[in-house]
């Protein structure tokens, strides 16, 4: 018996090793061979030349270095890396090269078996040479030729303009800069041969147009032996240098936006703040942005932010020190592109809209005599609540064009009251007639332009608000209220825009109701620019309808505002530009001093048919200008954006910004 169960054990346990043979031998057989192959073939990148990227009038605003790189082998073994990594110390030191930044390179995961370590970029000849006569000093060392990104143009402009560009690049953010491919950006990439020792495009026109810029990787096919040791090379696929791409960037225009918001921030840093009652106190004007966009395709001519930072410094490699001040917010943030990512409540600019809207429901008409007494009340007794013009300032009789012009807010006002009266009585085209407006012209949504973590800005309205205090016990907050269509018209409240999407708003009702995304390139170059490989053509997103009889009269006060009693007649003083119009906003921010805001327009009154498409002096432009904490739209934001409409007027380098000190606190909402 237990014989018999002996035997059986002894079968099965026989069969069980057959089945397993037969697995092996058989069953797996294409699954070892591939895990065979893959175990003898190594599969090699190496970066291509990055593509330059140019100006609008094909001036290369980023192009290419090559520079001598020290790299290691792979395969060193412990006697040569004790002899190596303190010789090389030793020769790299005075480029600020550490022993324990090599030992921590060659230790790094980031960098395959098979793949060199690059240890130092642009090493002088002489350095080079040193090494090279030593390989019992500097085992497995190569000196290899590698491209790198420079920016010549820039640093020609940090030496005639050291005042505002000595630690900045014109067009930081529109341009972007390379850095090391990081492991997520490998997995959304995966299948495009990026290494370890590849670069990427992190934000701006290099983040964007990465496709194109970065073209096409050497790739080497390797087999070795058990060991790693290299039998032979099975394919050698050469590099197929980046596309240029040409941007719609004017670097004239770029330079002055720069200068002009840099400047103004500064000197209104310097400008008595009339609102708060110690008479030492100045501006904060710690941040800013400025927009200039070409109404006639919604390309983009200039665009900065401010504070800013310096892309050269990113060319190899960022310290983490200096990456993290750049995040910091004792620094406000350089990082931020506040053109897409800085959300402001408009102020007075909005006032545009706010009359288009009044006009398409009905509310009032271009002719309606109103009585601007400096204040407007509204409610019944004992809930009257009175909204004043700055400094309560009384206008007396004004029709619309007069109320755009001298910025009325008691005006302004009304019209909100009367659109929160249809929304009361359930005229709901009447009672959201501004919201419905905002989001026709783009507010509220991203604009499109392709820029990583552009914001959408916000349009409030009933149901955000009941969101916006659905925990509040008390329950009327969550209503809409008179007030809130108020504030709305005059472009406060919770209603927040990007400077961008001003720009695009602007544009859209300047050309006469097309909207664009904004275009940030306009063709993409075969490698060195010979030839254009394809257009990059402008993209309309929407059509608005304007009644010209409505643009007309709201054009025309636009037009005063730089005249006269306008707004802005005293910072436009002497103006010699193109034609031109423009609004000024003071917008209000709770605990903080005010947002100054000015929208400019050149060539209001062009007609398409008197644009040439050659001759940028025919263009409609929009000029966006915000000031953080900046103060008077009139004082501040508008000299600033008259200093880039001279620019686009012609002169590349306009008189120095002039501030108007304002005799008022606030100004115009």
């Amino acid at each position: 018996m237990r014989l018999g169960i002996v035997g059986v054990v002894i079968i099965a346990l026989f069969s069980a090793l057959f089945i397993r043979l037969w697995f092996l031998q058989v069953a797996s057989t294409t699954s070892f061979a591939a895990q065979t192959e893959a175990n003898r073939v190594r599969i090699l990148h190496e970066p291509a030349v990055r593509g330059s990227i140019l100006d609008r009038t094909g001036r290369k605003l980023v192009e290419n270095k090559l520079v001598n790189t020290i790299r290691i082998r792979r395969g060193l073994t412990d006697d040569e890396r004790k002899i190596l990594v303190p010789n090389l110390a030793k020769a790299l030191k005075p480029l600020g090269v550490t022993k324990a930044f090599i030992d921590k390179r060659l230790d790094s995961g980031r960098y395959g078996p098979y793949e060199p370590v690059p240890i130092k970029d642009d090493v002088p000849y002489k350095r080079l040479v040193y090494i090279k006569e030593r390989p019992e000093m500097f085992p497995k060392v190569d000196v290899v030729r590698r491209s790198i990104r420079v920016y010549t143009l820039f640093e020609e402009i940090k030496l005639i303009y050291p005042s505002v560009f000595a630690e900045a690049t014109p067009a930081s953010h529109v341009l972007g800069y390379v850095g090391a491919v990081n492991k997520d950006e490998q997995k959304l990439h995966a299948g495009e041969g990026y290494g370890p020792d590849d670069v990427i495009g992190k934000i701006g026109a290099e983040q964007v147009f990465e496709s194109e810029l970065r073209g096409a990787p050497r790739t080497r096919k390797l087999e070795v032996d058990s060991r790693g040791r290299l039998v032979q090379v099975l394919r050698d696929k050469p590099a197929q240098a980046g596309n240029d791409v040409q941007l719609t960037i004017d670097l004239d225009v770029q330079r002055v936006a720069e200068e002009s918001l840099t400047v103004g921030m500064r000197k209104a840093s310097k400008l008595k703040d009339p609102g708060i009652k110690d008479r030492f106190k100045t501006f904060s004007a710690k941040g800013g942005a400025a927009v200039v966009m070409d109404a006639s395709d919604g390309s983009i001519v200039a665009m900065a932010s401010a504070p800013t930072f310096d892309i050269t410094e990113f060319t190899d490699g960022i310290p983490i020190e200096k990456y993290t001040a750049l995040n910091d917010s004792k620094s406000n943030y350089p990082l931020l592109n506040r053109a897409i990512q800085g959300q402001y409540a408009p102020g007075s600019t909005w006032k545009t809209f706010t009359a288009l809207a009044a006009l398409e429901v009905g509310v009032t008409t271009a002719d309606e005599v109103y009585v601007d007494k400096g204040f407007v009340e509204f409610g019944d007794e004992p809930n009257v609540q009175t909204f004043k013009n700055a400094g309560k300032e009384a206008y007396g009789n004004v029709q619309l064009e007069r109320a755009i012009q001298v910025s009325s807010d008691a005006y302004f006002f009304t019209m909100g009251f009367r659109f929160w009266s249809g929304y009361n009585n359930d005229n709901l085209k009447k009672g959201y007639a501004i919201q419905h407006v905002a989001k026709r012209y783009g507010f509220g949504r991203p604009t499109g332009v392709g820029l990583a973590n552009e914001l959408p800005g916000r349009i409030p309205d009933r149901k955000f608000k009941a969101q916006l205090n659905k925990n509040d016990p008390d329950t009327s907050r969550r209503a809409w209220l008179p007030g809130d269509s108020a504030a709305l018209a005059v472009g406060q409240g919770d209603f927040l825009v990007t400077p961008l999407q001003l720009a695009t708003g602007y544009a859209a009702f300047i050309n006469g109701g097309t909207l664009y995304a904004p275009r940030l390139a306009s063709k993409v170059l075969t490698p060195g620019g010979q030839s254009v490989l394809r257009d990059l053509p402008s993209q309309m997103i929407g059509s608005v309808e304007i009644d010209p009889a409505y643009r007309t009269v709201i054009m025309e006060g636009l037009k005063k505002v730089i005249l006269g009693i306008g707004t802005a007649a005293e910072a436009f003083r002497g103006y010699s530009g193109l034609p031109a119009a423009g609004k000024t906003g003071t917008a209000e921010v709770f605990g903080k001093q005010d947002t100054s805001v000015f929208v400019g327009v050149l060539n209001p009154d062009a007609l398409p048919e008197s644009i040439d498409l050659a001759d940028p002096l025919t263009h409609q432009y929009v000029i966006v200008v915000f000031v953080e904490e900046g103060g008077n739209g009139g004082s501040v934001a508008a000299p600033i954006a008259k200093r880039i409409m001279l620019a686009l007027s012609g002169d590349p380098n306009p008189p120095e910004v002039r501030l108007v000190q304002p005799k008022t606190p606030g100004g115009e909402r």
